[in-house]
């Protein structure tokens, strides 16, 4: 398994998101997912957690804790400056029922290969207090046991995103750190006419794999979205065989 080969060209795909770029360019196979955990499960020896983003119960449960300040405001004044998490009301079921994950609400994920399942429509969707999400990915590795999942999130972030295009990041600190869950935020400057943007990513370690979630919007509507992303990624339900 040639896992530098095969993170660099799921990330690829992720890039060409910036540039509008409808080319499909698709990993190489990985490790199919074969068990795991919920968020707040233990795995591979260590404790899991969501670090307090919240936790999905055996059927990957709602984190839901309402709309927050409601959206727009009447007469289409200012959005709210908080917004409550808000999740899927079912999880959708992906690889063969092997993984299930609340998305944002209103965001549809599908299978787009073997090792990664995408949601982006033209515009974004209109998720939580009429917050954009420009889109969603989940992508599948191989577990590496030597590497902390902090680490592979570094990796993930530092190597694989840059050479896919993701440069000149900054990043905020860890919302998530636990053994087997990392979670941050990288924020981009507009480049080669892509606008800025803001993505979310949590690692997650589930047995045979790593999974990594990463959540795209824009950063003035980042403060809306972040406590969804948060909440969505606790979700993550990857069934044990």
């Amino acid at each position: 398994m040639n896992l530098v080969r095969t993170v660099f060209a799921s990330t690829l795909v992720l890039a060409l998101s910036f540039a509008a770029s409808c080319d499909k360019n698709k990993p190489d196979g990985t490790t199919p997912p074969g068990g795991g955990t919920t968020a707040g499960g233990t795995t591979d020896g260590g404790s899991g957690g969501s670090g307090g983003g919240g936790t999905g119960d055996s059927g990957g449960g709602s984190t839901d804790t309402g709309g927050g300040d409601g959206g727009k405001t009447d007469g289409g004044g200012e959005k709210p400056k908080t917004c409550d998490a808000k999740t899927a009301d079912r999880p959708t079921a992906l690889f063969g029922e092997k993984v299930l994950i609340r998305p944002p609400v209103n965001v549809e994920l599908v299978e787009d290969n073997p090792t990664m399942a995408v949601g982006q429509v033209s515009g974004g969707f209109v998720s939580a207090c009429e917050a954009t999400v420009d889109r969603m990915t989940m992508l599948i590795f191989e577990n590496d046991k030597k590497k902390s999942v902090k680490d592979f999130a570094n990796e993930f972030i530092d190597t694989y995103l840059v050479k896919g295009g993701y440069t000149g990041g900054t990043k905020g600190t860890a919302l998530v750190d636990t053994q087997t869950d990392y979670d941050i935020s990288v924020e981009y400057p507009a480049h080669g006419g892509a606008p800025a943007s803001v993505l979310y990513i949590a690692i997650r370690r589930r047995h045979e794999n790593f999974f990594a979630l990463v959540y795209q919007t824009r950063p003035d509507e980042y403060p809306l979205l972040q406590p969804t992303f948060k909440a969505s990624a606790a979700t993550l339900l990857v069934r044990k065989e």
